[in-house]
């Protein structure tokens, strides 16, 4: 107890100093304001005795008023400037705070707080109510001012200098001198015009600060002490939970934050920052994995708040914290359907729209997840932040449908700044790259396409349908459909001269029709109305600044077919699309005005020497596509697709060998040996001395097991990282490799590995994405089917927590020693042998029973270690540097398989960690060694197929160890001492 009290002495005191001034305790500058330095100030005339009631009066309400009141209305104006300043984004986890102190600190009124402290205290008497409050204040502003240092030494001084004394003496800091109880608080009493003492709060203020500090063991001593301290006041609690939260939220603690978080949110503040704090606790709540208060909290601050944005999340992720049944889906969507039916947030609806499209992809709706995507976009007034990310999640949408064509015009739509995160806006510099070079291709197919199939029409129908067109082209641009054959300037058509036609005098009738005016002679208005759409077409009758629009949108009408609705005959074909929309070389001749028969018939490849150019166009087309999508955006399934075109309908094109050799490296990319091997045949067969054969048969040859190229280099050094629980590093690291190589150097271990990171942080669709391309690009590997499991399992999780959370257990007693796991029921030996070095034999395909040698004794000891045949042996997998995440994922591995391959036996599995780099999972114990040994041999040469394949085999190894030996082990971390005696008992076992 005299430890504890010391150790608590130093913890809160420990830079307390003494000084002169009559100040003791405190290195705190407070100097004379320069009007006074001649003067005696009221502190330095503060006497030990008492205060007479007529001064005290005065020096409270002097002090009080004139200081500390516009000390503290000030400070409050700092922060609340601060946090006006503030702008919190909703899609993430909230700072803790809606301040910064870096906007704080770069507040000029700081110093103005700082210099009425100091002239406070000094130029009164000590001995008034009021002092101690003036140096929390000057504490509180060194903190805002984000100078630590000083702020601690007020608030050290603080605590020590108005401490209770006894008799001269001071009390202990955190003694128990004064009674039975322990406390470091100080006891408050009921006061009618007296404050409250601010020596407690400023307890909590020490903490605080420790925090920003980085010192969080010295916080947390003084907020546990504080926690469960009798003389606390109640009025303080909700400040010390917040403080508390603080610290968990700082360490990452999110279920412990968000306890204490919620126990603060009757802090006496506003009613927007009482909102933000139901909010953030919801989000706590919900990385913690508690859904049901989560979505309590999320509701709660949707009611409180003023933010109609925070509103509008808040209500949006109460319905995702609903829960993830297999009907959650469509209650999320029917509630978000209500919400955007509200009028509060009809102003909201292309965030509710978007959130609608998130809730269906997550469930693989994408077809309904694309109607709603659109919605977002239809609804979205004057919010460039959610039309970016409203266009982004079209572009994926239309990407993975695939349409790369509406992708890349989403995708164009996008402002990267936008984007929630860096991973968007990778991905969206790289799809958009290439996308442009891809649409350009896939518009020359099928424009190149759909010209060879008009070609190839009967030439009366094709006549037909080419003066349709033209037709249709002309009235869109209001020409006459008389000469189709004249070039015109549409530029200057829609200005209204023309100059190939006289202007027509639409009033000369007039002068002949005494006294009818123009639009009373029913005459007059036929004629004109005829010669003018003679000369401008079906034009619409809109002012002249909407004609362009109005135009333009007849061209749409057009190219869809029927611009008017009147013409029904139109020949059904595929000329209408390139001929109006598609063809680019054809849409731009159109723009400049050569529409014509004529022109329009010289696009179709009716002659053996325009097919050759036009199936040279598409067969290139195919090609380059296959080389964007293998090499700028990994798609191997798109780049197959692409050369599988390529080589079906032009077999013998100049870049079949080299399409061949591709589509190779893609099927090998995806795990397809099979199709791979069934391309290189191909290719070594067609081209048996060609120049890609030679590049095949080089990159087989040259299987470099010692040379790594940069890229393998680097995703096994980001694979270590996340091993060894360098998540951040990790993630980093990947982001900057994945741009620079892609997808084509990743491994199914990496992958599997990244997927039970999310896993861990419980953030499933991004698992459950992850394992998706695991299975679709390593299929045939052992992962796969894991993978498949993994993924089921997700997206059943909350029927699988609930169920085990229902789950009634019968515990073992307590003193019931752990069951012995027997192999094979055989005679056991009862005397205690040890095991020597050749008495493990294999027998019918596995271990025999240890054959102990009955007339001699032996026991190997080396470095304090004992091996004992006859002791209860654990088999134990040894981790080198692998993180809790992966050691407890090793630990779920072996129980899977040892539920299916050992159903019968109970093996209980348990960790233990040997030190900072290294831990191991025990399984058993085994009634002995030969037990034990029977088991290892048979898991063994399983781990790395089907028991832990994402684990790399230098991440672990195999072991077996009694538990007087683990203890030694524990206390010694000489893991080199016991295998080189385990090697000398059972030589090459392990």
């Amino acid at each position: 107890m005299q430890f504890a009290r010391c150790l608590l002495l130093y913890v809160l005191i420990m830079h307390v100093h003494f000084s002169a001034n009559a100040q003791p305790g405190t290195t705190v500058d407070l100097k004379k304001p320069e009007k006074y330095a001649s003067r005696t100030l009221g502190s330095e005339k503060t006497t030990d005795g008492k205060i007479g009631a007529v001064k005290k009066f005065y020096q409270n309400t002097i002090t009080h008023y004139n200081y500390v009141f516009n000390a503290n209305e000030r400070l409050n104006e700092i922060v609340e400037r601060a946090k006006q300043g503030f702008k919190d984004d909703y899609t993430k986890l909230l700072p803790y705070y809606n301040y910064s102190l870096d906007a704080t600190a770069a507040d000029n009124d700081i110093d103005t707080i700082i210099y009425k402290c100091n002239a406070g205290i000094l130029l009164h008497d000590l001995r008034n109510d009021w002092v101690d409050d003036l140096y929390l204040l000057m504490g509180r502003a060194y903190y805002l001012r984000k100078n630590f240092d000083s702020a601690e030494r007020v608030f050290a001084y603080l605590n020590y200098a108005f401490a209770p004394k006894d008799e001269g003496y001071d009390i202990p800091v955190g003694s128990n001198e004064t009674g039975t109880e322990f406390s470091i608080a100080t006891k408050e009493k009921k006061k009618l015009l007296s404050p409250q003492p601010k020596r407690n709060e400023d307890i909590v203020w020490i903490a605080k600060n420790y925090i920003e500090e980085d010192k969080p063991h010295e916080a947390s001593a003084i907020l546990e002490m504080l926690r469960y301290d009798p003389h606390f006041p109640e009025r303080l609690r909700p400040l010390l939970h917040e403080t508390i939260g603080y610290l968990f939220y700082k360490s990452g603690a999110y279920d412990s934050a968000a306890y204490h978080l919620s126990e603060a949110t009757s802090m006496d503040d506003g009613k927007p920052d009482k909102a933000r704090r139901e909010y953030l606790t919801a989000q706590l709540f919900m990385a913690a994995g508690l859904k049901k208060e989560a979505e309590d909290y999320f509701t709660r601050s949707a009611d409180h708040t003023v933010d109609p944005y925070m509103a509008v999340y808040a209500s949006l992720n109460a319905i995702n914290a609903a829960g993830d049944s297999s009907d959650a889906a469509d209650k999320k969507i029917t509630s978000l359907l209500k919400l955007a039916k509200k009028d509060r947030y009809v102003a909201y609806r292309d965030l509710i729209y978007y959130t609608a499209a998130q809730v269906l992809m997550q469930n693989n709706n994408y077809e309904q997840a694309y109607q709603f995507a659109k919605k977002s976009i239809k609804y979205n007034v004057n919010n460039p932040t959610q039309h970016s990310r409203s266009f982004m999640l079209l572009g994926d949408l239309e990407y993975a449908r695939p349409d790369y064509l509406l992708a890349k015009a989403a995708y164009d739509s996008v402002d990267a700044g936008n984007l929630a995160n860096a991973e968007d806006e990778a991905r969206l510099t790289a799809r958009l790259a290439a996308l442009q070079v891809i649409a350009a291709n896939v518009t020359i197919i099928n424009t190149e396409d759909s010209l060879q199939a008009v070609a190839r029409m009967p030439e009366a129908a094709r006549a037909a349908l080419i003066k349709k067109t033209v037709r249709q082209l002309r009235r869109a641009q209001g020409l006459k459909d008389e000469d189709s054959s004249v070039f015109i300037n549409p530029a200057v058509q829609l200005t209204g001269n023309n100059n190939n036609t006289a202007a027509n005098d639409l009033f000369a009738a007039q002068a002949s029709a005494k006294g009818d005016w123009y639009f009373n002679n029913n005459t007059l208005k036929s004629s004109g109305y005829a010669g003018f759409r003679s000369a401008w077409g079906n034009r619409p009758d809109v002012d002249n600044w909407r004609r362009i629009d109005a135009v333009s949108k007849q061209i749409a009408a057009a190219s869809q077919g029927n611009p008017d609705g009147n013409d029904t005959d139109m020949v059904d074909s595929p000329l209408g699309d390139p001929m109006l929309n598609a063809g680019i070389s054809i849409k731009d001749n159109i723009m400049n005005g050569q529409i014509s028969y004529d022109v329009l018939m010289s696009y179709l490849p009716l002659t053996e020497e325009k097919l050759k150019e036009s199936n040279n166009k598409i067969a290139e087309g195919f090609f380059n596509n296959g080389k964007k999508f293998q090499d700028d955006l990994e798609d191997y399934n798109a780049a197959i697709n692409a050369y599988d075109s390529l080589l079906t309908r032009f077999p013998d094109d100049a870049h079949t060998e080299e399409a061949l050799l591709n589509l190779h490296y893609c099927y090998n990319k995806l795990g397809r040996k099979a199709s791979a091997d069934s391309v290189a045949s191909v290719l070594r067969t067609k081209y048996k001395d060609g120049k890609f054969t030679a590049i095949l048969n080089s990159l087989k040859k040259s299987k470099r097991a010692t040379e790594k190229d940069p890229a393998t280099e680097e995703y096994e050094r980001i694979y270590n990282l996340f091993i060894e629980g360098k998540f951040d590093e990790a993630k980093a690291a990947k982001a900057v490799a994945d741009s620079s190589y892609g997808n084509s150097h990743w491994t199914p271990q990496l992958l599997f590995i990244e997927s039970i990171y999310y896993i861990s942080k419980r953030e499933d669709s991004t698992a459950i994405e992850t394992l998706t391309s695991l299975t679709t690009q390593f299929g045939s590997t052992p992962l796969a089917k894991k993978a498949e499991t993994m993924i089921d399992v997700l997206r059943r999780r909350p029927e699988i927590e609930n169920y085990l959370t229902n789950l009634q257990v019968t515990r073992l007693p307590e003193d019931e020693p752990s069951r012995v796991v027997t192999l094979n029921k055989v005679d056991r030996v009862e005397e205690k042998k040890e095991l020597k070095a050749d008495s493990v034999i294999e027998k019918q395909g596995q271990v025999a029973k240890t054959i102990v040698d009955s007339a001699k004794e032996m026991k190997a000891a080396v470095n304090s270690y004992v091996f004992n045949a006859s002791d209860q042996q654990f088999v134990g997998i040894i981790l080198n540097k692998v993180d809790p995440v992966y050691a407890n994922e090793t630990r779920n591995a072996f129980n899977r398989y040892n539920q299916i391959n050992f159903y019968n036996q109970k093996i209980n599995i348990s960790s233990s960690k040997i030190s900072d780099s290294l831990s191991i999972v025990l399984l058993g114990p085994f009634s002995d060694a030969a037990e034990a040994l029977i088991y290892s041999e048979k898991v063994k040469p399983k781990a790395p197929a089907s028991i832990i394949p994402w684990l790399k085999p230098e991440k672990y190894s195999f072991t077996i160890i009694s538990q007087s030996n683990l203890d030694i082990l524990n206390d010694t971390k000489d893991l080199t001492g016991y295998r080189e005696m385990l090697e000398k008992v059972l030589p090459g076992k392990f």
